[in-house]
């Protein structure tokens, strides 16, 4: 059959469409996790607007603790699954030893091949802004083909492209699930990856492309009640945003690998602006709401900087108090 291909500027307006689309082009097929529609041939969906990653559809109700947690865990280049667990416990439910996982995306861009890849892409891009050759890789053959791991990278590959001076990121992707991976939590750690990589080379930010040659919905998420029938329109209804674009002037790796190996230090405030005014507000927020006290919570989820990631943190804790 012939792929998928779309574009779209937001993520809420890709996830409904996607949502509606599984109806003509998805089957049944059984997986390891349960029966599943899947899509029968390849998507490809590409973002002209990568920064509008926060998914608000109150339905499928997503983390956005968890999925911007997720992405400076990735960006430092960790593999434990303990500050994960604070934000979703069911993760170690992926892991091995129970201690770390095995397909972490940030320890195989920066540790597994023993060699840092996202530093070795940001120089090659430095020298020569159209090579060809600026790939990093997730996916080793050596020890992935034929494990029995509970967490095997979905995406594989992803490629850097200079296009009209413009950085545009390709993802490869060999299995996704629409709802909690595609345009969940994938589109978030991903696209702020790129705008890392393309702040380090000094480029402004381009498309960014998913290819996934399995797109599937599990059962239970398919039916109508799961997802809006209309795409949230905050980000049309907000063509100005107050956010920090990551890159190593507002991120820094150091800071990050501290943040997650030993928690907040509040005894210091952080030196670069993603830790100090988006992620320590927000952590504040999601460690008191697990006390109960969601008044005080929201009056830290008040304080985050970025206008999305703030208005997406307040409106999950409040959906839990009603």
């Amino acid at each position: 059959m012939t792929p998928l291909a779309i574009t779209f500027h937001d993520v809420n307006e890709a996830y409904t469409e996607l949502q509606k689309r599984k109806e003509d082009f998805a089957e049944w097929e059984p997986t390891r996790n349960g029966p599943a529609l899947a899509f029968q041939a390849p998507v490809i969906l590409t973002h002209a607007s990568p920064y509008r990653r926060v998914l608000f559809d109150p339905l499928r109700d997503a983390n956005p603790f968890f999925h911007y947690m997720e992405a400076i865990w990735m960006l430092a280049g960790e593999e434990q699954t303990k500050f994960l667990e604070q934000f979703v416990p069911s993760i170690l439910d992926y892991s091995d030893d129970g201690k770390t996982l095995n397909g972490a995306y940030g320890w195989r861009w920066r540790n597994h091949f023993e060699n840092d890849q996202v530093e070795e892409v940001i120089e090659m891009l430095k020298r020569d802004r159209y090579t060809r050759r600026a790939v990093i890789g997730m996916w080793d053959p050596s020890m992935d083909l034929s494990a029995q791991s509970k967490d095997l990278p979905c995406n594989t590959h992803i490629y850097f492209r200079t296009v009209m001076n413009h950085l545009e990121m390709t993802v490869c992707n060999r299995s996704n699930d629409l709802v909690w991976g595609m345009l969940g939590a994938n589109v978030v750690h991903m696209s702020i990856f790129q705008e890392y990589i393309a702040s380090a080379v000094g480029m402004p930010v381009g498309s960014y492309h998913q290819f996934t040659n399995n797109l599937h919905v599990y059962e239970g998420w398919t039916e109508p009640d799961k997802w809006s029938r209309f795409p949230a329109r905050w980000y049309y209804e907000h063509p100005s945003l107050r956010r920090w674009i990551f890159g190593p002037d507002t991120f820094s790796i150091l800071e990050a690998q501290d943040f997650c190996e030993h928690g907040l230090d509040v005894s210091e405030p952080y030196r670069c602006r993603i830790l100090r005014d988006n992620a320590e507000p927000m952590l504040l927020a999601h460690q008191t709401y697990k006390t109960g006290d969601i008044d005080l919570a929201l009056h830290y989820a008040d304080k985050i900087y970025d206008d999305d990631w703030r208005v997406a943190c307040m409106a999950w804790i409040d959906r839990r108090r009603k």
